[in-house]
């Protein structure tokens, strides 16, 4: 078995183990290094979402016992920092070197979207991004064998433990992304051995190619990627959570950090952002702080739009950013993908457990102030952020984002009457 859950002293308290198994000859494809960092990738992974999703850390330290600690900026600084960098080189070399082989097997546009589960616009965007670029540092490393003195004879294996707080939190999500993690791991080997070992020797084959690019692509990319917009959200509502820090944490230039949280920031979290916070915590006081863990399901409001106005074509589109694949000159049929839409989405967002929560603050409209009086929130020093008005007029530094914000409307109030 390349994937089995133990039950042993874990789970006489309540928790699991989640074991990954690499046959002997995967193990010397993959290498127990690179292996090692590749489930690195899972452990940061459910760690990330234990803090979501309870709001503590509960990793022991230099080989001490498990203790419950409140989550801190550093947390989120590391949790960014390893997904990220895991995102752009390990998994994107997987993929890109994925999609490649399984055009080089004859795969078509419609084979790569089914894989994908996405428009066949998508999945050729996808592709001629991979087929027209050259072989990045990260493909060739996907494809290349392991340098390791002596190669390994044995199986590798990764234990994942959970304790009964983790696995509550967790739940069944930890099972999947360990199956999705040992399924790059398999592709891994398909890449640099041309064959699969499971089951019996075997070709790599179309099928193969698209299982991995399924679990990569459509499974496992989604939630990573959700995971870091909760947290990097969460890591912007934290005294301390600077942009500077973030762009340490991504590895990128302040100005893209910047930009990548205000995009973040502005827009409602996405089905995966809020797949990540889990919504499993108790409602407690710090929930308002933390503009992630306390926020509305959206509503769809699908509606008909034109696509070209010289052949009359419509689709249609919803508030939440769904755009329909098809095009159609029956507006009723557009109108029936849009209802189709709506009710599909409203079904998922029922589904998310939720536990009774404190209801949101009702939303005051703002009203127009004089351009001499315009407020907004900086970021200040020692982690702290401090309201400035274009007029000259600064409040009083604090760690509380809201807090600030609410002294500046005082001051516009206060200067407008």
């Amino acid at each position: 078995m390349a994937l089995r859950y133990d039950h042993g002293t874990t789970a006489q308290h309540g928790g699991s183990d989640i074991v990954i198994d690499l046959l002997p000859t995967e193990a010397r494809a993959v290498g127990r290094a690179d292996a090692d960092e590749l489930t690195s990738i899972l452990d940061t992974a459910l760690w990330a979402l234990t803090l979501l999703r309870t709001g503590k850390d509960r990793r022991g330290r230099d080989n001490k016992p498990a203790t419950t600690r409140p989550v801190t900026v550093e947390n989120w600084h590391l949790a960014i920092s390893r997904l990220e960098s895991a995102r752009t080189t390990l998994l994107a070399g997987i993929t890109a070197a994925a999609i490649r082989e399984h055009r080089q097997a004859g795969g078509s546009v419609a084979d790569l979207a089914r894989a994908m589960d996405a428009p066949r616009s998508t999945a050729q965007t996808r592709q001629a991004k991979v087929l027209t670029a050259g072989v990045s540092e990260w493909e060739a490393w996907a494809t290349t064998f392991p340098d390791e003195h002596p190669p390994s004879t044995d199986n590798w294996i990764h234990t994942v433990d959970l304790d009964l707080e983790e696995a509550k939190a967790v739940g069944i999500d930890a099972g999947l992304m360990a199956d999705w993690t040992d399924k790059v791991l398999w592709g891994l080997a398909l890449l640099r051995t041309g064959y699969s070992h499971r089951g019996g020797l075997r070709r790599v084959d179309l099928a193969c190619w698209q299982v991995v690019i399924s679990d990569l692509v459509h499974k496992l990319e989604p939630r990573i990627k959700g995971i870091i917009d909760a947290a990097v959200r969460t890591h912007a509502s934290m005294p301390g959570g600077t942009v500077a820090d973030l762009a340490l944490a991504m590895g990128v230039p302040t100005k893209t950090a910047q930009s990548r949280r205000d995009k973040i920031l502005k827009e409602f979290p996405g089905g995966w952002e809020r797949w990540a916070i889990g919504t499993r915590r108790e409602a407690t006081d710090d929930d308002n702080a933390n503009p992630a863990l306390n926020v509305p399901l959206p509503e769809h409001h699908p509606e008909i739009f034109e696509i070209a106005a010289r052949d009359g074509r419509v689709g249609t589109t919803c508030n939440c950013g769904w755009t329909s694949p098809e095009r159609t000159t029956d507006a009723l049929e557009a109108a029936r993908w849009g209802e189709a839409h709506r009710q599909e989405q409203a079904a998922k967002d029922t589904t998310i457990a939720r536990r009774p929560r404190r209801p949101a603050d009702p939303q005051e409209t703002e009203p127009e102030v004089e351009p001499t009086h315009k407020t907004d929130v900086y970021d200040g020093e020692d982690g702290l952020v401090v309201c400035r008005c274009v007029c000259g007029w600064q409040g009083n530094p604090t760690s509380n984002i809201v807090a600030a914000a609410l002294e500046g409307r005082g001051h516009r109030d206060s200067a407008n009457s």
